[in-house]
């Protein structure tokens, strides 16, 4: 039964799907007369809703299947240009670092105040944990890691519904992947050179301790790497920056492969600047899409409804189970089942920082996450611990060290009739595992270094602090003031990068992503996979099942379904 409040919205919806087109309303707002944004129609064969991954990938299967689609992305373009400013510094933020926010909301950046801006990061707060979700044509894969490690099939199997075969995606799906992204592992000339000392230290501190480390793949082109570190290309990379952006265009994100490849077919028109505010159906069961066109300042230009024969949900985990939630929740598509919402994991992400560090540990920190120590024996207990490079401006002895474990699928996405919002809840012990797991593989690593340090390399040593910027300060002196010079940052603020679930696989979706209880409405992103990859970043296994995914539905539903 649909509660009262949710009725009067679907209500209030009606009048606005019922809307002529191009239709101009008058209203007053704070005494002065405005005019709403016109009202516009449009029809497509199939919409994407997303261009990050699973949007990406979705985009250039339907347009090799002759589809014509239109991708929707609430984020603007960011093209490289010879002049490498497209991106914010990561210590130098401004109103391009965040999404419509008036400061920056990612961890550790300095304070800044600036008019808010379709910048590259959203902060979606939870209860629980938060979400730090990318915004742009490439969705996260502009800002992320890029990190691309996939799971032993002994922890794949565990965390992953049945009926799943790993066989399959470890022989086709992701290679697959792979090959159309572009990944390598770091090059010996790049980890040799001076810039890379921290990658090579984590390396030798994982040796000394009998932990198994290795080089992970990376959605970059190492060449334009060492044309930065040969002053052909602007630092970026071996300077740490890249977790906003990449000025030099070394990162291989989706916008550069698959999206381009599907624009350049002729089937795919990508709509940057599009936010989508909800989804529907109409009597003869097809959707209809609420889209906002907004300017680079968030101003609303204009209101569009899309009707669509299919839709693809791409607009990653958060994105998709917030517009599906609330579609259920007011009656827009009713017949989306209970699972819908549910069993959400955060990867099990913890992240630390390492202050104290006896050895050189670099300033700047060459990028990316290039190595990890990884145990994916145990489907139990599984855990990886990486160097996570920072740009750091002189040596400072400090590490940046994320980790993934096991979690729970314990999180849910819930709806607030009262303000019309959808809201993660998390419980605080649903990474319990992670978190112990995580801080034993560290403290086996630090304790290869000895502890106590005398008394005056302490104090040498934390005061360098005192020299860092803003928002990096106060975590390093925590840091240098913990047990073992670690700090879980977690603990000052709960936030993942990488979310997973809310739609997944053999609940709210049959097991190649078509959503229950609607034909045509499919999920293609992270919101298939129940909370976790098996502790690594979850870009590879998302890619190769959207990839999986898409050949079963381009082989029975073009054409017929759509």
């Amino acid at each position: 039964m649909i509660r009262r409040a949710a009725t009067t919205a679907k209500l209030r919806r009606r009048t606005f799907l019922g809307a002529a087109t191009v239709t101009i309303g008058l209203g007053v707002t704070g005494g002065r007369a405005f005019v709403a944004p016109a009202v516009s129609e449009q029809r497509h064969r199939a919409v994407v809703i997303g261009s990050g991954l699973g949007g990406a990938i979705a985009a250039f299967r339907l347009a090799r299947a002759g589809v014509q689609t239109c991708v929707l992305e609430r984020g603007r373009r960011w093209p490289i240009t010879p002049a490498g400013d497209t991106f914010p510094p990561f210590l130098r933020p401004d109103r391009r670092s965040s999404y419509l926010t008036p400061s920056p909301v990612f961890p550790m950046q300095p304070p800044a105040v600036y008019r808010p801006y379709t910048g590259l990061f959203e902060k979606v707060a939870g209860d629980g944990m938060s979400v730090l979700c990318g915004a742009g044509v490439g969705g996260s894969t502009l800002v992320y890691a890029g990190a691309w490690i996939r799971p032993s099939e002994a922890v794949f199997t565990a965390s992953m519904p049945a009926g799943i075969d790993y066989t399959e995606l470890d022989r086709v799906h992701y290679p697959r992947a792979a090959a159309r992204v572009g990944i390598a592992p770091i090059p010996d000339d790049v980890l040799a050179h001076p810039n890379y000392a921290g990658t090579r230290l984590f390396l030798d501190q994982a040796r000394r301790a009998g932990l198994p480390a290795e080089r992970v793949a990376n959605a970059l082109d190492w060449d334009v790497v060492r044309a930065e570190l040969a002053g052909r290309a602007v630092g970026s990379v071996t300077r740490g920056e890249y977790f906003s952006g990449v000025n030099s265009g070394a990162r291989n994100s989706v916008d550069r492969n698959y999206l381009a490849r599907a624009e350049k077919s002729g089937h795919v028109s990508v709509a940057p600047l599009h936010r989508v505010t909800g989804i529907g159906a109409d009597p003869a069961g097809r959707y209809r899409v609420d889209v906002e066109r907004i300017d680079e300042n968030g101003t609303v230009l204009e209101r569009i409804l899309i009707t669509a024969d299919a839709v693809f949900l791409g607009a990653g985990s958060t994105g998709t189970s917030q517009l599906l939630v609330r579609a259920r929740e007011t009656g827009m598509l009713p017949e989306l089942n209970d699972q819908v919402g549910r069993n959400w994991g955060n990867n099990g992400d913890r992240i630390y920082l390492r202050a104290l560090v006896p050895q050189p540990a670099g300033g700047p920190q060459g990028g990316p996450m290039a190595v990890a120590i990884r145990r994916a024996d145990d489907p139990a207990d599984p855990v990886t611990v990486a160097f996570g490079p920072a740009p750091l401006p002189f040596e400072a002895h400090l590490m940046s060290l994320p980790g993934f474990g096991a979690c729970r699928p314990a999180g849910e996405f819930r709806y607030d009739a009262g303000t019309d919002t959808v809201r993660l809840r998390w419980p605080g012990d649903g990474d319990a595992a992670a978190q112990r797991s995580v801080r034993d593989g560290l403290l086996r690593l630090v304790r290869t270094d000895g502890t106590g340090l005398p008394a005056g390399v302490t104090r040498a040593l934390a005061g360098l602090t005192a020299g860092l910027p803003g928002g990096l300060r106060g975590p390093a002196t925590l840091a240098a003031e913990a047990p073992s010079g670690l700090l879980d940052l977690g603990n000052l603020d709960p936030v993942t990068w990488h979310p997973l679930g809310g739609a997944t696989l053999g609940t709210a979706c049959d097991l190649f992503g078509r959503v229950h209880g609607h034909r045509g409405l499919y999920v293609t992103d992270g919101a298939l996979i129940p909370g976790s990859t098996g502790a690594c970043n979850p870009s590879w296994t998302i890619a190769a099942m959207a990839e999986r995914c898409l050949d079963d539905v381009v082989a029975r539903d073009v054409g017929t379904v759509f």
